[in-house]
């Protein structure tokens, strides 16, 4: 594992508590949300590690991208969580070059990344790769073939599983929720698979989540008898035995998915509900902020009509495309994919896409997406638990 080293993140993480503070209270007055902070990583981002993209064609440029890369692409994020340092984050993909036939050789990896976002009063924009740790399976938990099969460490890639979610645990272990079986993964801290995956079974994987206790994880899945509907239940991490929520969600459209699912408190949760469309034909996308005990849902923020009346997003620290689409005011995030969702305080979200790398073409018609995150801050606070704001459980 490489490291970079963490340059000044506690003064970083103060810097943005004030920022996004001073930003928010100058929330327009229509109560739209408002883009507070913005950081990007691009699309050809790579880090050492094997060549990937080698089921691409040699030589071949995708939307700016050539292929195959040199090494270790960095893109495709599905989840994100607080790392271990303030203004540190956990970075999860799901390693998908467009199909898992084609993702054979890009790995599974738990990256940790600081943010530096730009913001009203200043800052760089960039995202800093500090570390990161290869999923894998060297004590042979899982009984199907891989791709690294034969190998001593068995590192998991994009073509044996599509993770989409991922939560911290006492002990420093993980929860991956796994959208191609659908199923549980349980690892160490040091990436190692600890147990045979779980089967969840069910409808198409939307999302996963945790009570602020930790005792429980909370699994969003499509209905198997109504497209529409998005059906939950937890998983208990002291009995290992499942159990249903009496409260559903309904999809505005049965063309849309539920994007990113991040608990708040023991009762409430925010979810992007978004069509699959991208650019200008981009629709919906919106982020709701729903109860699981009594069913309600609020909406919170229009992903498409996003206030920045500090220019944010056209600032000068930013290359964006020629033909960039969505910048300014009001500021769109035009993704076919927006599944990595987490409150940063208790009335500011922080948000990133998934680059469908290289296929995604959100921001512009001709270059491959880079990986966007943005802050935005909320119209109303919500009961944040605190539980949410600790970096280690």
């Amino acid at each position: 594992m490489r490291k970079f080293g963490i340059r000044s993140a506690w003064l970083g993480f103060w810097l943005l508590s004030s920022a996004l503070l001073s930003a928010g209270q100058a929330l327009a007055q229509n109560g739209a949300a408002q883009l507070v902070g913005r950081a990007v990583m691009p699309a050809n981002t790579q880090v050492d590690g094997q060549p990937a993209g080698a089921a691409l064609a040699a030589g071949a440029l995708i939307n700016g991208v050539k292929f195959p890369f040199d090494s270790q692409p960095v893109g495709t994020i599905s989840a994100i969580l607080p790392g271990e340092y303030p203004n540190t984050w956990l970075l999860l993909f799901n390693a998908q070059l467009g199909t898992s036939a084609q993702s054979s050789d890009y790995l599974l990896r738990f990256y940790t990344a600081e943010l530096a976002f730009r913001r009203a009063q200043g800052g760089s924009g960039d995202v800093l790769l500090l570390n990161w740790q290869h999923l894998g399976d060297p004590d042979r938990r899982i009984e199907r073939p891989i791709v690294n099969g034969e190998t001593a460490l068995r590192y998991l890639s994009g073509a044996d599983f599509a993770p989409r979610a991922f939560q911290r645990v006492s002990g420093g272990n993980f929860w991956v929720a796994e959208a191609r079986t659908p199923a549980l993964m349980r690892f160490d801290a040091f990436g190692k698979l600890l147990e045979p995956p779980v089967p969840l079974g069910g409808g198409a994987l939307q999302g996963m989540s945790i009570y602020p206790d930790g005792a429980a994880l909370i699994i969003a899945q499509r209905s198997t008898t109504d497209r529409q509907l998005v059906v939950f239940r937890t998983y208990d991490l002291t009995t290992r035995t499942f159990a249903d929520l009496p409260t559903t969600y309904r999809l505005e459209s049965p063309e849309h998915v539920l994007g990113g699912f991040a608990m708040i408190n023991d009762q409430e949760a925010f979810v992007i509900e978004a069509d699959q469309r991208e650019n200008r034909a981009a629709a919906f996308k919106r982020v709701f902020l729903i109860n699981l005990t009594n069913g309600s849902k609020t909406q919170v923020a229009d992903l498409l009509n996003l206030a920045d009346p500090n220019g944010i997003s056209t600032s000068d620290v930013f290359a964006p495309p020629p033909d960039a689409f969505g910048l300014g005011d009001p500021f769109r995030f035009p993704f076919a994919e927006i599944t990595a969702l987490y409150p940063l305080d208790e009335q500011t979200l922080l948000i990133a896409n998934n680059n469908r790398l290289p296929y995604g073409l959100g921001r512009s018609s001709v270059e491959a997406d880079a990986t966007e995150f943005i802050a935005i801050r909320l119209a109303q606070p919500f009961a944040l638990d605190s539980a949410f704001q600790r970096p280690i459980r």
